[in-house]
């Protein structure tokens, strides 16, 4: 596959904002990318949301020693998930995984409670390959709502190593800032 093309359906893919049960149990994916309906969405149960519902821009950077740097963009608690911003970029010459096992649960948001947001990986890259030299944007979508709390972290690829030079699957495991968030 063209890796211009592969790069369009992995930030499309990635720009997932909702997942809907189908009464067979069936998870389907929602691509939506009108602000209008995540707006709407926040106005019902703001108050219970963290930040209200309002989308907060992050400046969060990590490099792994592997050659992939992740950078956290924006954070915002909508009605039925989490989403996370990101840019990644992969610098090495092989492609990595974000989501080594996604039918595992190893990615999800970590709330102070022990409450898991579980990742919600897009149906066409559910192990959120980049492939090699590649940078791509887009959301981490996490489901449930993230409510107020104070502390969380980001975690993708749990069992993987956070400091092995040679992964394929680098292992993420950041701190979100939650504390400015109203109370």
């Amino acid at each position: 596959m063209n890796p211009a093309k592969f790069l369009v359906l992995l930030a499309s893919g990635l720009a997932l904002s909702a997942c809907d049960q189908n009464p067979d149990g069936n998870r389907t994916a929602i691509v939506t990318d009108n602000a209008a309906d995540a707006g709407a969405a926040n106005n019902s149960g703001g108050s219970t949301l963290w930040n209200g519902g309002q989308a907060k821009a992050l400046e969060i950077q990590v490099a792994h020693p592997n050659g992939v740097v992740l950078q956290a963009t924006s954070l915002q608690s909508r009605q039925t998930d989490t989403a996370v911003g990101i840019r990644v970029i992969n610098g090495r010459d092989r492609e990595i995984d974000l989501n080594r096992f996604p039918n595992n649960r190893n990615g999800f948001l970590l709330l102070e409670s022990g409450e898991r947001l579980f990742l919600s990986p897009p149906v066409s890259n559910t192990r959120l390959t980049v492939p090699a030299g590649q940078t791509f944007e887009g959301e981490l979508v996490f489901l449930g709502r993230l409510p107020k709390v104070r502390t969380g972290v980001m975690v993708l690829n749990e069992q993987s190593s956070g400091d092995n030079q040679f992964s394929t699957t680098p292992g993420f495991r950041i701190d979100l800032p939650l504390t400015d968030a109203p109370k």
